[in-house]
């Protein structure tokens, strides 16, 4: 896997020194160009060279070529990630993204409740590390309802989510129930409910085993909006 996203690196470098310009922004020399090269420069790159300024996009005027999709988010993502970075995404975001509302980087229809730890790990801008922040959330929700929950996943960088949430179908019948089997520990874990609401929610799903939409409507203890955002859990006896 390393070797892999060693030559991503050196595809995104070699593309970097390869595009077109955007109208409007001056060109960036090629020995400017170099210090981008993190395979030379390492996790130090930023500290080395200073702000962006407004200072230029890489160009090849003898072999002009268009900024792919996978080239584009990647290298927002990248901006996003240092203080220089986010200096210069005013003059850099709008560029790219026209090419991600052109032509989403993500493969159609992912299947946020099915995907495994290695099917996310492929997919751009998702390392190892958000793929198992994305798996345990699932597991303590007990599956997404919404792409909008992803949000709620901690440090979870909002552009990745919003680039990857046109591309997710949801399968709600993949979602678990949590009063059925009345689960203590299953309550407490759930980002929605916790140790507080747990105390108040074991009870009452003991207490009503054939629990139907006017009973939880009409049950106390919880803000309506607590109970938008749990009622998807629950299964409701006609």
């Amino acid at each position: 896997m390393g070797i892999v996203r060693c030559h991503s690196q050196a595809q995104r470098t070699k593309t970097l020194s390869e595009l077109q310009a955007p109208k409007g922004l001056p060109e960036l020399s090629k020995d400017y160009r170099s210090k981008y090269d993190r395979s030379k420069y390492g996790n130090n790159w930023k500290s080395q060279h200073g702000k962006y300024g407004s200072e230029q996009w890489a160009k090849n005027s003898k072999n002009p070529k268009p900024l792919s999709n996978k080239i584009a988010f990647a290298l927002l993502m990248e901006l996003r990630k240092s203080q220089e970075g986010k200096n210069h995404l005013q003059y850099l975001q709008p560029e790219l993204v026209k090419i991600l509302d052109r032509k989403n980087p993500f493969p159609a229809n992912i299947n946020i409740n099915d995907i495994d730890s290695a099917s996310l790990d492929k997919l751009p801008g998702i390392g190892p590390s958000t793929a198992r922040r994305i798996l345990k959330f699932r597991e303590k929700l007990g599956g997404f309802y919404s792409a909008s929950q992803l949000i709620e996943i901690p440090k979870i960088d909002t552009t990745l989510v919003e680039v990857m949430s046109a591309r997710i179908t949801i399968d709600k019948s993949k979602l678990i129930p949590i009063n059925e089997k009345v689960d203590f520990k299953q309550l407490y874990k759930h980002p929605y409910i916790g140790p507080s609401k747990a105390k108040i929610l074991g009870p009452f799903f003991t207490q009503h085993p054939q629990l139907t939409k006017r009973i939880w409507l009409d049950m106390q203890g919880l803000s309506m909006e607590d109970k938008s955002k749990i009622e998807p859990y629950l299964r409701f006896s006609e």
